[in-house]
This record gives structure tokens, sequence and C-alpha cells, in this order.
């Protein structure tokens, strides 16, 4: 028995050491690119000679295994110290790391829980970086190939702007704490993570350079109050306030000098995995259309998501800005007209509650302008527009029609075409009621000019109908919606003395609406619903 376990011991050796001897040892030659294969369970080592204070940037990926990255020292009995592992999710792994002092270093490279194994690729920067103070400003010269590297330490969420004199505008990179080289809007940073980064500047070898990297100066942004404020060029002033879905914000920025401005949603935790939008996901915001002309830049939006949102103003000249941010909706109900004044090039909005099936006119008249009208749904979208009208005596006028089709709260937008008049308005809000029509029996109606009559009818799941309506001296446009307001069939291909005729098998149980108005002429019409069961 002793024997045989003898025996077992001797045949496990000779059979792991041929895995032992599959582990690469490999030389790490200044910086690059490479592509290696991993031997399935087993570890490679690429040896290099690091100086004090150099910065390593490792990044490994591979489409056959989940890599493991790590930097390492030689330590007591050929035992590797590891000073750093890093296992990110999916099939790469980096890291960025200054060295501590001068001597022989380690990038190792290993599958998860040493399975797995496959063909990789190993890219690696190296530099010696001098170190920089955020808002402090240091002069540098380029060295030999146009680089100067520096580091820094970086808060979380916090907003750099770089400027660089004696070079390209924009002539720099970021690194982030991994490495990653990122740039924000109109180049400026955002820290995403507590950690030590990098600025990689280029220019012309052996030329002079001065560099200041500012921080965005942060405020709140509250309703009723208008901040104002002085920016230097290069400065930029962050103004942050809370919002959640359905929130409506109109935004005015007046300003002198040039100034770049953007509004955005910016939480201030973010997941670690972007989530996959869904079919149904509202935006984060949803901009209406208004106009922003000479120094005042407007935004009207719609709010998706609940947590922090940002104006941001960055500075091209020594600029003042004022800033006004309020829901200026007014309350607008059915059956009653409002009126107003609409500055020159500018927006008023009107708010409403409404439930599906309900069948809403309105109308939009001023002798001042040429009238928009545009109705919104609580998360921003266009559902309906006008469409503007003269007719020599009653002004000009700006009609729309729309079946609601889900409950919430709605909103007008009152225009001008073009942005570009102004003046008082009158906008009148109507409910609908139609006319009642019999699956099997017949009506008569009167189409106006402009206008629009409306039936309904009681029908069921799965039933099919035929619905007719003719007319001598008009030419008829029909549509047919569901009972929660989905347009199902429209027919507009006849003319007068042929009329209109639609067959659809209707898909649900319950009241249904046809809509009958003229693309040529005005009058009398006949319409007929049977039964094709």
């Amino acid at each position: 028995m002793h024997v045989r376990l003898a025996l077992f011991f001797i045949a496990a050796f000779f059979i792991a050491a041929p895995a032992r001897g599959q582990e690469s040892v490999r030389e790490l030659t200044g910086a690059g690119k490479v592509g290696k294969f991993l031997t399935p369970g087993q570890l490679d080592r690429w040896i290099f000679e690091g100086e004090k204070g150099e910065t390593i940037i490792a990044h490994i990926s591979s489409r056959e295994f989940d890599p493991v990255l790590e930097l390492a020292r030689p330590g007591e009995k050929d035992e590797d110290k590891v000073l750093l592992e890093v296992d990110d999710a999916g099939s790469e792994s980096r890291f960025s790391f200054r060295l501590p002092e001068k001597g022989q270093y380690k990038i190792r490279v290993h599958g998860f829980k040493y399975q797995g194994g496959g063909n990789y690729t190993l890219e690696v920067r190296r530099f010696q970086a001098e170190p920089l103070t955020v808002g402090k400003p240091i002069v540098g010269t380029f060295d030999r190939a146009g680089k100067a590297f520096h580091y820094f330490p970086g808060a979380k969420d916090q907003i750099l702007i770089p400027h660089l004199r004696g070079a390209a505008s924009g002539g720099w990179n970021f690194l982030d704490f991994k490495g990653r080289e990122l740039r924000d809007w109109a180049d400026t940073l955002r820290i995403a993570e507590v950690g030590e980064n990098s600025l990689i500047v280029s220019g012309q070898p052996g030329s002079r350079y001065d560099l200041v990297v500012r921080e965005a100066r942060r405020h709140d942004l509250v309703d009723g109050k208008d901040p104002v404020g002085p920016l230097q060029q290069g400065e930029m002033d962050v103004l942050s306030f809370q919002g959640k879905p359905g929130d409506f914000r109109v935004l005015e920025v007046d300003k002198k000098g040039e100034v770049q401005t953007r509004l955005i949603f910016a939480p201030a935790e973010t997941k670690a995995e972007q989530r996959i939008a869904g079919a149904g996901d509202r935006p984060e915001i949803a901009f209406l259309p208004v106009a922003s002309r000479g120094g005042r830049v407007r935004y009207a939006v719609v709010l998706g998501r609940t947590g922090r949102y940002q104006l941001q103003l960055l500075a091209g000249t020594p600029a003042s800005y004022t800033v006004k941010a309020r829901d200026p909706s007014v309350p607008i109900a059915r059956g009653k007209a409002v009126e107003g004044t609409l500055p020159v090039g500018g927006a008023a909005f009107y708010s409403f509650k409404a439930l599906p099936g309900q069948i809403l006119q309105a109308s939009l008249a001023s002798q001042k302008f040429v009238p928009a009208l545009s109705l919104y749904d609580e998360h921003g979208v266009l559902v309906a527009g006008s469409s503007d009208d003269s007719d020599g005596t009653n002004g000009l006028e700006g009609r729309l029609t729309h079946t609601v089709v889900s409950e919430g709260l709605y909103r007008f937008q009152v225009s001008s075409f073009g942005d570009g008049g102004g003046g008082e308005f009158r906008l009148g809000l109507t409910e609908t009621k139609p006319k009642e029509l019999q699956i099997g029996g017949r009506g008569q109606g009167t189409v106006r000019p402009g206008e629009t009559e409306f039936w309904a009818f009681d029908g069921k799941d799965g039933q099919t109908v035929f619905l007719s309506v003719r007319s001598t001296i008009l030419d008829p446009v029909v549509s047919v919606r569901s009972p929660d307001g989905v347009l199902l069939s429209a027919d507009d291909r006849g003319g007068p003395a042929t009329g209109s005729l639609l067959a659809l098998k209707l898909p649900k149980t319950g009241r249904y609406t046809v809509w009958v108005s003229s693309r040529r002429g005005a009058g009398e019409y006949k319409v007929r619903l049977i039964d094709a069961d």
C-alpha cells in the first residue's frame, strides 16, 4: 500500500512538472503593443526595469478568456510580491500606476481564477510625469518628441478645464486613474472617481508652453432666484438643480461675451455599467424647440429622470451672465379662452390634464403674428401641431385637433412661425362630443372649411365593419380611431361624387371615433356604417 502511494506522488510530480514549465517569462522592452498566447491555466510574466516615479499604463484584452492583470515585484524565495491586481468586467483589464522606486517589476497575466487561456493583446505605455496642482499655472518645455507629462490627484465629480498656451488648441490628452483617454464637452474634463490622473500635452519639440488646469465653480440653481456671474476666459460655472420625471423648466441665459452653454442630466452617483435603454424608456431630457437669439440662450425641457441636472457655462472670452429658471406654464380650462402677450421670438406655455379617448380642439388667433401652436404630452413628446390660416376677417389663426391616447398632463406651446413675431394672442381649448352612429345606421353632417366633424360607435373585439362617407360637393378625408385614441385606418383617396370607403376589423371592444374633414370643398355629406359579419 505504501509503495502504491509513493508511486502516485512520483507520477503526480512528473505530470505537474510540464505544466509549470509552460509558464512564460518574457522581457518587456520599452512600450508598445504585443500579441501573445496564454497557455490555459498558466501565468505569463513580463519583466522590465522601472524608474522611480515612472508611470506604467497596462491594458490587456482578449476574445478568448477573461484576463486578470497584475503588477508585481520580486519577493523572497522567488515568490512575486503583488502590488496591484485588476480584474475589470468583460474581456479586458487595465491599470495606471506610478512606480514607488527604481528596480525590477513584472506585469503578470492570467485568466480568472487561473482558468482559461488563449490569445491576448497587451499594450503598455511608460513615461515620467511632473506633478501638477489644479488652479496653479506651470511653465514647461516639450521634450524631443514634442511631449510633456503631468500627474495630479482627482476628486470625484470634479470638473476641470485645461488651458494650454504655446501649442495648438486642444493639444492635450487626459488619462484617468486607469489610463483611459477621456475628453468631455468643449474640451472639459469630468473626474468620475478618486485617483491619480495624467495629462499629456503636445507641441513643437523644445518649445515652451504655459499650462493651467482650472476647476469649475459650482452653484445651486433655485427657482425664483436669478444667479448672476462674471467669467474670465477659460473659466466655467456649473449651476445644479434637482428634478424628477415630468418636471418642466424653461431656462434663459442672458450673456455678454463668448459663452458656451449646455444642459445635461448629471447624477452625482453613476452606475459602474451603463444600462441599455429599453424601447419604452423616456429620454433623460426632452428638449422643446424654443428660439435663442443674440445674447440670449433658451432651453425648454421636460425632465425624464430623478436626480441632479446641470447648466454648464464656459467662457471663451471675458463674459458675464444672468440665468432665469422656472416653470412658466399657465393652467388652461376647457371651454374658456385665455389672452396673453408673446414676446418677439419668445414662447408661452399652457397646461391641462386629459383622459384617454377625449377629443380636444384648440385654436390660437392673433392679429400681430403668424401663430404656431404645438401640443406635448407629459414626457415632452410632440403629439399635435397646428396649421396656420389667414381668412382676411378673423386675422391669423392656428388650429389643432387631438384624440388623447394616455392619461396625463399636456402642455401647449404658443410661438410664432419662424420665431420672428410677437404680440397679443387668444388661445381657446374645447372638448368635442361626437355624434352617435349605430352599426347598420346612417347619418348626415356638414363640414365647414378647415373644420372636422366626429362620430362615435360601439364596436366588439374581432368585428368587421365597412364605413362609407359620400358627398357630391366635397372631397372627404376619413379616419377611424380606437377606444384609446390610436389611429387604425385612414382614407383620403376619394373625391367629389365618389366619397370614401373603409373596411376594418375592430381590435377590441369599446367606443370608436370617426373623423371627417375635407381636402377640397365644404358642405354636406352622408355617412353609413355596415356590419360585414
